[in-house]
């Protein structure tokens, strides 16, 4: 029994080693290996330097917003997941939850919309078609 129970930790042993080893391994390789780069839309749409300068402030408070937006988004779920997960639900707390996560997911969609026009607005006519195209 107690040659059983050794074998048993030696085992449990060597295959935790592994699992660090194995995953250490594979998170120092994947760091090495570059990220790929994803060009922005208007960027396949050959905009002249006075686009871009225009185009570049309306995408960065774009990312901005969008950030914060998705931020608060992800914290509601949280918490509606905290609710949910409550011996005693508080049905009346969740549903003003979930009717909180509606209105910034409509922000959300709102805020893109609103993005494409804007910048789109900084493009010709031709662009703007090439644009929608891609999209």
């Amino acid at each position: 029994m107690k040659d059983n129970l050794k074998t048993l930790a030696l085992i449990f042993s060597i295959t935790l080693n592994l699992v660090f080893i194995g995953t250490t391994a594979y998170y120092k390789l994947s760091a090495r290996i570059p990220a790929v780069s994803c060009p922005f839309l208007y960027e396949q749409l050959n905009p002249t330097k006075e686009q871009l300068r225009r185009v570049e402030p309306i995408r960065d408070r774009f990312h901005v917003s969008s950030a914060e937006i998705s931020s608060t988004i992800k914290t509601k779920r949280l918490g509606l997941l905290g609710l949910l997960a409550a011996s005693d639900i508080d049905w009346n707390a969740v549903g003003a939850l979930k009717e909180e996560i509606r209105v910034l997911q409509q922000t959300m969609q709102n805020t893109i919309i609103g993005h494409i026009l804007e910048e789109t607005g900084v493009f010709t006519a031709k662009q703007r078609k090439n644009s929608f195209d891609l999209m």
